[in-house]
Formats: C-alpha cells, structure tokens, sequence
C-alpha cells in the first residue's frame, strides 16, 4: 500500500477529532482498514465494499475531519507522529 503526505495527514486529523486515549487504537484500526481495501482491490480489481480502494485517506475520511491545523499545533503534530509510528508498527 502506497502512503503519501495526504493521507498521513487525513488520518492524523481524523485521529485529532478523537478523545487521546482512543487515537492509538483507532490509528491501527484504520491503517489495517487501508490495507485490506487495498488487498481486496488487487484480487478483485474492484474496491472493498466498505473499506474502499485501499487508501488511508480514503478510510480516514469516513471519519469526522476537522479542519488541518499546521504543525505549531501540538495535538496535531502528536496525531501525524502517531500514525507515522502505527504504519512502522503494522
């Protein structure tokens, strides 16, 4: 599964809009979404039918986004890093 800037991001946002204690969780549970969208997909030629293409920031806009704030904010900078964490974790 291919990751981009955008899709670290949408997630983190999606992760901002949670309570701290849920994000960690939540991170796996999204990245592990992606990837079996992403496996489905290239079995099947077609997307999951509710997981999507196989893209994280497809899976994380399913999610309540909040607007992206920049990096001088410290959630959000702790909600990029922790999805960067849960993609070497997983």
């Amino acid at each position: 599964m291919r990751i981009t800037h955008g899709d670290v991001a949408a997630a983190a946002r999606a992760l901002l809009a949670l309570e701290t204690g849920a994000r960690d969780r939540v991170a796996r549970d999204l990245i592990a979404r992606a990837r079996l969208g992403h496996r489905h997909r290239q079995v099947t030629g077609c997307p999951h039918p509710v997981h999507g293409a196989g893209t994280l920031m497809e899976v994380a806009r399913m999610h309540r986004l909040p607007p992206e704030p920049g990096f001088d904010d410290p959630d959000y900078r702790a909600c990029f890093i922790l999805v960067l964490k849960a993609l070497d974790m997983t």
